[in-house]
């Protein structure tokens, strides 16, 4: 049994050298040195790489915020002190954002809003997000509706989609609808259609719900099996709702 899986181990280790476009010399190491070769191969090489992807850095930072959570915002709190830049406001009120501080994120991103950005529309994005994350879906929405008069040819999904969810919201049912059927048209993954669902469903139309789920469900299917790994939460959600039909 030690002998096949020491067998096992290599194979492993050697697809992924030849697939990773290792140095030949790990290849070497990995057969004449069963065992020993792979676990330095292991350490070497795979580990490093897998900390590198994004599920990696997700899993890294993970365990720095159950670490340290502060780490980052002290580093970036006292790098203000030093340049109060636009950048360093944003770069602020986005951990703060990603650590669930929505908002004081939300002034961090108004600091960032001065002089020349003071109508940036990345930064208002970012700020309408931390907005409704806040549960003040009227400012988000405002704050979005001053994105396009200051920046008309300005375009975002992701901005879109926030619109209409802040729309949804602010039970400005219609006007939601209408910007959702805009947005499943061209939105890049499922997740449009998914919250277009949610407002159908919670409108009582749940024949023309159910039809956005069956459409994710084929996209899904006729799709590479990178977009199925890259959206498999909202898959996920779509497969369990289908379940109550």
């Amino acid at each position: 049994m030690p002998v096949i899986f020491v067998v096992f181990i290599q194979i492993l280790c050697g697809v992924h050298a030849i697939k990773s476009d290792q140095e030949r010399y790990w290849l070497y190491l990995i057969i004449g040195l069963p065992g020993i070769g792979c676990a330095i191969y292991a350490l070497g090489v795979m580990l490093p790489n897998a900390l590198r992807s994004r599920d990696g850095h997700r899993l890294v930072n993970h365990a720095y915020d159950k670490i340290d959570p502060e780490r980052y915002i002290r580093m970036l709190r006292d790098e203000l002190e030093i340049t109060q830049t636009s950048q360093n406001y944003v770069l602020l009120a986005d951990e703060l954002a990603r650590v669930g501080r929505p908002q004081e994120a939300v002034e961090e991103y108004k600091n960032a809003l001065t002089g020349i950005f003071t109508h940036d529309p990345d930064i208002m994005v970012k700020m309408a997000h931390a907005q409704f994350d806040s549960h003040d879906s009227v400012s988000c929405q405002s704050t979005l509706e001053a994105v396009i008069v200051a920046n008309p040819s300005y375009q975002s999904q992701d901005g879109h989609l926030l619109y209409a969810r802040a729309l949804a919201e602010n039970r400005q049912f219609a006007k939601a609808e209408e910007e959702y059927q805009v947005l499943i048209d061209y939105y890049s993954g499922p997740e449009a259609r998914y919250r277009y669902y949610q407002l159908l469903q919670q409108q009582g139309n749940m024949v023309a719900a159910k039809q956005q789920l069956e459409t994710i469900q084929l996209t899904a299917r006729r799709a590479k099996p990178h977009y199925r790994k890259l959206h498999k939460a909202w898959l996920s959600k779509v497969n369990q709702e289908m379940k109550s039909f």
